[in-house]
């Protein structure tokens, strides 16, 4: 069968035969999860209307993925006797197959993972990074900055780390056999899956820019040519080789092997630099976490190349002196959380890069001694002209990515983080093994004191250079209170991947609202430059207030989502997957949970 009759024979499929992925899950001895009932967007509005499907609570383990799928083979990786690596690794492992918009064997990412017996928490950086002949003046067209050659084709693509992060995390943590946490997302590529509305939304969207890249848009084309449409069955036997090879052979063929080649060929046709010697040398970078606290809180977050973790924390130093929990969730508590970010992201600009390449001050960052400093420069009823908070002009990093958050019953606690970088990355696709490649170049600041793809300026500590990893805004995070486990949690959508992670956590921790609430509630969104604060809606009942102390406001659907799981007071735990992306939570169903821990869907 070629690959259009391939394609024919997906798309008629369709979702009646989406029972045969169940039978395989079966036939592979792992039990069904128990999942809240599905429900996706059906357009670009908020699906955040719409959201008690999207919690799920329970005592035997959670897995809180973006896609249901996803969730699904974790938490069937935790019913087989799994911990939370088995299931944060399987569930990587299926979520870039089910929104290869965002993720991917051909991306990257950052992972924490917290033991329960030890409390130690481990950092795995397996973010891309430039190729040996990367330099810093490689997208200067006749002296001029070209953002277009780092974001579609050959030199976009960085060299991917995601198949070396889930044989570590699995090789250091996991307890089940590696090709038990293979099989969920072998089988749904091989016997197919129904697209999900999210991506085909993105597919549409995108489409006069897949005319240009026609092997990767064949992967999503019907036998009548058009792009797939939510509930059509897509069966990806390309990707399915490599998984393959992944089970049976483990991470060699991705570095060293059959996928390596003929990814450097791939990107080497669409233009690129990557080489077999690149692949070769990639490693995995054991990190230390950023932690800081907030009261009872201590939070646990990603460091250098990520930006996230230090913004994060010193958001909240800089909250801790306000007393926030004695004020309602009005504008007058909301103008000091804003400035506080603002502060945080002024620094993020200014600072923060690979902390391997440059010196990167993140214990004055997040000490709360210059929180303090910075707390008495905030005005309580006003805010400030933009060079009051910083002077350097910030990268930013677009849209995309997937989190995943996973408790097991023993308390074992995961949070993860992986992209392709934008939607569909740098569209180079090969065909052999199915990998999309990632298009994580365009994170660096390509040409310092000129304006990025983004039209904004950037600095040296984030300039591109041989091996470096580009400055990220991914946040996975941990939280513990009073000593014991918390919250997981984190998100996608590029810078407003902080603050989904940072709002989501104020309204929990400070002012102790529901999960769901929180996660589901209205967006907000200030990175300091542009001198806006971003509102997911229109007439909130706090807007004026805002705009009376200076805010400018702007309405703009919120692209971020957020993944989270939160310990409750009677000790089970709620997870909760963002409706903004359809994500559906999940945890295991074995007779054990059954009959003790019996799952529900709040």
């Amino acid at each position: 069968m070629d690959c259009q009759q391939a394609r024919g024979w997906i798309m008629t499929r369709r979702m009646d035969c989406f029972s045969s992925v169940t039978i395989g899950l079966l036939l592979c001895g792992l039990s069904l999860p128990a999942i809240a009932q599905e429900s996706t967007p059906q357009n670009d509005e908020p699906a955040a209307l719409d959201n008690s499907q999207h919690r799920v609570r329970s005592s035997a383990g959670l897995v809180a993925a973006d896609h249901r799928l996803a969730s699904e083979a974790g938490a069937a990786m935790l019913a087989a006797g799994g911990n939370a690596a088995d299931a944060g690794a399987a569930a990587m492992l299926a979520v870039g197959l089910v929104n290869p918009f965002a993720s991917g064997l051909g991306g990257g990412g950052f992972c924490l993972y917290r033991e329960a017996d030890t409390g130690q928490t481990t950092v795995l950086d397996y973010r891309e990074r430039a190729p040996a002949a990367a330099h810093r003046d490689m997208y200067l067209v006749d002296g001029e900055a070209d953002p277009q050659l780092a974001r579609h084709g050959g030199l976009a693509v960085g060299v991917p780390g995601e198949a070396a992060g889930v044989w570590s995390l699995h090789g250091r943590f996991g307890q089940l056999e590696w090709e038990r946490v293979v099989d969920p997302a072998l089988n749904l590529a091989r016997e197919g899956f129904p697209a999900g509305a999210t991506l085909a939304r993105h597919l549409q969207t995108l489409a006069p820019t897949l005319e240009a890249w026609p092997e990767l848009k064949a992967v999503f084309t019907r036998e009548d040519g058009n792009l797939v449409e939510e509930g059509d069955m897509l069966v990806r036997e390309d990707l399915a080789r490599a998984l393959e090879l992944l089970r049976d052979e483990g991470v060699q063929p991705f570095y060293t092997g059959a996928i390596a080649e003929a990814s450097v060929e791939a990107v080497q046709q669409a233009g690129g630099i990557l080489t077999l010697d690149d692949l070769k040398r990639y490693q995995v970078a054991l990190r230390e976490p950023v932690t800081g606290t907030y009261n009872d809180f201590e939070i646990i977050s990603m460091p250098p190349p990520s930006s996230g973790g230090i913004a994060l924390i010193e958001a909240f130093h800089i909250l801790e002196g306000f007393e926030l929990e004695s004020q309602a969730w009005d504008a007058p508590a909301i103008h000091l959380i804003v400035e506080a970010l603002k502060h945080a992201f002024a620094d993020r600009a200014a600072h923060l890069g690979d902390s391997d390449f440059v010196d990167v001050p993140v214990e004055r960052l997040i000490s709360k001694a210059y929180a303090a400093e910075l707390r008495e420069t905030i005005e309580l009823n006003s805010t400030k002209p933009i060079y009051a908070y910083g002077s350097a002009a910030p990268s930013d990093d677009p849209p995309g990515t997937s989190h995943l958050s996973v408790v097991d019953a023993d308390g074992n606690m995961l949070a993860c983080t992986t992209t392709i970088n934008t939607r569909f990355g740098s569209m180079v696709y090969d065909p052999n093994f199915g990998l999309i490649f990632n298009n994580e170049m365009a994170d660096f600041n390509i040409a310092p004191g000129q304006p990025n793809l983004y039209g904004l300026m950037g600095n040296e500590q984030n300039a591109v250079a041989r091996d470096k990893r580009p400055l990220s805004s991914m946040s996975p995070t941990l939280v513990l209170k009073e000593g014991e486990p918390f919250m997981s949690l984190g998100g996608s959508g590029g810078p407003t991947i902080i603050t989904g992670t940072y709002f989501t956590m104020v309204a929990t921790m400070i002012f102790g609202r529901d999960l769901l609430d929180a996660v589901s509630g209205p967006r907000m969104h200030h990175q300091w430059l542009p001198e806006q604060l971003f509102v997911e809606f229109d007439n909130l009942p706090f807007a004026p207030g805002l705009v009376e102390r200076g805010h400018q406001l702007q309405t703009r659907r919120a692209y971020n989502a957020v993944q989270a799981i939160m310990r409750q007071p009677d000790g089970s735990w709620t997870a909760v997957s963002d409706p903004r992306k359809g994500g559906i939570p999940a945890a295991p169903a074995t007779s054990e949970t059954n009959e003790n821990h019996q799952p529900q869907a709040e």
